[in-house]
């Protein structure tokens, strides 16, 4: 084999290590037969998929402002990440009916009562039971948190 033709396997070779794992890096290097390879392929890719989504549990989306996740919360209508960075939270909403959502707020946790951000007249307390959007001192929805997962933004 020419020099030509082993550098793209090499790099072949470190793409399919990201993206597939160690079988299919193995299978590139030794020059398995395509079929070999096209089934680790399809077997692995889900896996890395799923891998990928994992690594990716305790980082804050760049729509809620990136940062570490310390809180990720669902409610029936909303999506909610509590993101810290630079040692400061912030909180994000997003409706799961037209996807709209409030932009990165600033959120401070209040003991025996949540998170709590506020954008206006408008006031965003949530905890592990419940999300309430309140107005003016007033309550307009309750909505019952239905996942809530813990992050490691210490």
């Amino acid at each position: 084999m020419n020099k030509l033709n082993q550098k793209p396997k090499r790099s072949l070779a470190i793409v399919l290590a990201t993206t597939c794992g160690v079988a299919s890096l193995l299978s590139a290097i030794f020059d398995t037969s395509d079929s070999a390879f096209a089934s680790e392929f399809i077997a692995t890719k889900s896996l890395a998929a799923k891998n990928d989504i994992i690594a990716n549990t305790y980082t804050c989306p760049r729509y809620a402002g990136g940062g570490k996740l310390d809180a990720y919360i669902e409610t029936p209508n909303f999506d909610i990440y509590i993101c810290k960075k630079l040692d400061k939270l912030f909180y994000t909403g997003t409706s799961k009916r037209n996807g709209k959502g409030t932009r990165p707020l600033p959120t401070y946790v209040e003991e025996g009562t949540g998170y709590v951000a506020r954008n206006g007249n408008y006031e965003y307390v949530v905890n592990g039971a419940a999300l309430e959007i309140i107005k003016n001192g007033k309550v307009l929805q309750t909505d019952p948190v239905i996942r809530y997962t813990s992050g490691y933004a210490n």
